[in-house]
Formats: C-alpha cells, structure tokens, sequence
C-alpha cells in the first residue's frame, strides 16, 4: 500500500492527536488487489479514517484478530475479510449498499464476523491454501472464455483454447473447495459466534435476516437504477427503497429461504440455520455498542460518493456493451 504525500502534514498532526504510531492515508495502490478492486467495484478513499480504524481495532481485539492494515469501500452488497501481499495484510472490504441498509448494530455484527474469519481458523483465509485459492482463481479469470459476435473468428479460436487449458484449474479449484467445504462452513458458525459477542446476539440474527430480506431488494434496485440517478440521489433512494418493501414480502422471502435452505454460498451453512444457531447464544448485549457505528459514516460519505458514481458508470457500460 502507497500512502499518498499530500497527507503527509496531516499524517504528522494527527499522529500526537490521536496517541497512534501511525494514521493511514490509502490511496488504495494495492498492487497485489488491483482485479479484486475492479470485480467489487472497489473505489479509493482519499480521506484519513481515523474513527473507522478505531473501531475496526478495537472489533479486532475482542474477536482475537490482529490489527486490520486497510480498508476498502466497495459498491456490492456484501462484505468481505481477506489478505494481500506477501506479508498477508489484513484487507476489509465494505459494501457501502449493505452498510447503508442495515442499522448500527448491524454493522457492527457484519464487521465482527467478517473480522473473526482472521482468527476462528478457516482455512480459506490461511497462508497456504489461502494463497492458493486466490492464485487458481485469478488464473481461471485470466482463462475463462470472454468472445463476442464482433471480435472476429480468429479471437473465438485463441478463447477458445484458453479456456480449454483452464480447465485443469477449474478441476482443481472444485477439489478443494469440495474438500474446504466443511471445515468452511465449521469456520462461518465459529464467525457468528465471535460476531454475536461483539454486537450482541439479536444483532447478529438480525443481520443475517437482512441477507434474506433486505438484501435482495439492494440487489435489484441498483443496476437499472444507477444509470439514471446521479451519485447524490443514489444512496438515498436506495435506503428509500428497501424500506418501503411491505412486512408480507418480508415474511416471504424468509419463509422462501427457509424452504430452499438459502446461503450465501456452498461454503456457508444454510442462513436460517445459521441464525438459529445464534439465538442459542448467551450474548444477548454486545460488546461495542451502535455510537461508535455512529461516528464512522462522516468519514465514509466522501468515498460513498465516488462509490455511486463508480455503479453508475458500470451500469451505463452494460448498456452499451
């Protein structure tokens, strides 16, 4: 990660203001995360987040987890915990549509659980089968068969055969995660858990009830909806939106989850196990509380902006593409 020099005065003023040994500047130059910044929208974050990292830390501390090294706001509804570069920096990435749609207390038990995916031993996160993974998976990205009726038949021939030697790669990537496949899904409850003790356990239900409820509706609303608002009127009509959907859709979209046994994916249990679960957990008061979620959205707005903007020029690109 670079630093940008224009915050080096910053930096310095900072630094004794805050007792920190250090206050990141990011560009967000992470070399080693360029294709991942591209695949989550991921955008940079000019300003020095100062109450972000703070809570971040003091997150990290009571899931056990070592200091995060950077911070990335992304466009996707979702959140996500993983490492880059040789010295295995820790990597939060936040789905500004999610943060937005959930309450304080829910971000707080979005956090905690994807942070404790650095201590609570999943194996997707280590430093072998980790690395690994993330490398199999960039070479079936680099391979995978990308042809268009007006690139010509000798391009159909070259992807063509790209992605049949990618093939291999595939093979292997489904072995080990057919193989991870348990211990993954072990390492996703143990997150709930750490979660549910650093937000409180109805947060953590909660939250996860937002998956199969609110989620969809962030999803749906933002392609077709990024092309015609500007970045300013994004996020508010998006928050807008997802409240406005009726408690009966709710209620069906859980009792639709229920039944088709939904997750996030093949590595994580089935959500609505996952929060039954979770109310068996004697954490019903979390240990950080919602002020602390409250200081951290002035610091987020800027880069939210640029975010929005970000989806939009997506979205008007699928158009035409």
């Amino acid at each position: 990660m670079n630093l940008n020099p224009e915050h080096g005065p910053m930096l310095l003023q900072l630094a004794p203001e805050t007792v920190a040994d250090l206050v990141w500047a990011t560009t967000w130059e992470l070399h080693a995360n360029l294709s991942n910044r591209a695949a989550h929208r991921l955008t940079q974050l000019p300003v020095i987040m100062v109450s972000l990292y703070a809570l971040l830390d003091r997150i990290g501390a009571r899931v056990g987890g070592p200091k995060t090294d950077a911070v990335a706001l992304g466009g996707m509804v979702n959140a996500a915990f993983g490492t880059y570069g040789w010295r295995r920096r820790r990597l939060v990435i936040i789905g500004y549509p999610l943060w937005l749609i959930l309450t304080p207390q829910e971000r707080i038990a979005v956090l905690a659980h994807e942070m404790a995916h650095s201590s609570n031993g999943d194996a997707r996160h280590g430093l072998f089968v980790g690395s690994a993974l993330h490398s199999l998976r960039e070479l079936r990205g680099v391979a995978r068969f990308d042809w268009h009726e007006d690139d010509g038949l000798a391009d159909l021939f070259a992807q063509a055969l790209l992605a049949l030697a990618a093939l291999p790669v595939r093979a292997l990537i489904f072995a080990l995660e057919l193989l991870l496949r348990r211990s993954s899904q072990r390492a996703e409850y143990r997150a709930d858990e750490l979660g549910a003790r650093v937000a409180g356990s109805r947060a953590m239900v909660s939250m996860l009830d937002a998956l199969t409820t609110r989620s969809p509706s962030a999803e749906g609303f933002l392609e077709p909806s990024a092309v015609v608002l500007g970045a300013s009127d994004l996020w508010d009509e998006l928050q807008a939106r997802v409240a406005a959907v009726p408690d009966e859709e709710l209620e069906r979209r859980r009792q639709a989850a229920r039944e088709e046994k939904a997750r996030v994916d093949d590595t994580h249990p089935p959500t609505y196990l996952r929060m039954e679960r979770v109310r068996q957990l004697p954490y019903v008061e979390g240990e950080v509380g919602a002020a602390e979620v409250e200081k951290v959205q002035p610091e987020l707005e800027q880069a939210a902006y640029r975010v929005a903007g970000t989806i939009r020029d997506a979205a008007r690109s699928a158009l035409y593409h």
